[in-house]
């Protein structure tokens, strides 16, 4: 359940990572930090669907999560190194209760256009 996550990390999942999804992708980059993948390779590897691999992709390059890098012509994200304590905790909650994870973004999305169109909302 969503209270066995520190009130730190769930606001980081909160206003960072809001959904399974994204925290998959973080994982994957941050397990070898000097690699650039594209978005058909993280789909590949996390088998998800490429159009909502490649929104996730730019949304938290967008939040600076990962960076983006489009010089080789086909844009490829990295991990951005941050608070490492922060996640290694998100990566020891994945790995031990996924569920409460689960639990506190609402598992997957009932529409990933939806969710792309609200990134964009402005905030007072």
């Amino acid at each position: 359940m969503p209270g066995s996550i520190s009130p730190t990390l769930s606001q980081f999942i909160r206003d960072r990572l809001p959904s399974l999804e994204q925290i998959e992708i973080v994982l994957l980059l941050r397990r070898d930090g000097t690699r650039a993948w594209t978005a058909p390779e993280v789909s590949a590897a996390l088998a998800t669907p490429p159009e909502s691999t490649a929104m996730r992709l730019f949304l938290l390059a967008s939040n600076g999560v990962v960076v983006f890098d489009g010089s080789s012509g086909l844009p490829k994200y990295r991990y951005v190194p941050g608070d490492e304590e922060m996640m290694s905790e998100l990566q020891s909650t994945y790995d031990e209760r996924r569920e409460a994870l689960v639990a506190l973004v609402g598992g997957a999305p009932a529409d990933p256009l939806r969710s792309f169109a609200d990134a964009f909302k402005l905030k007072k």
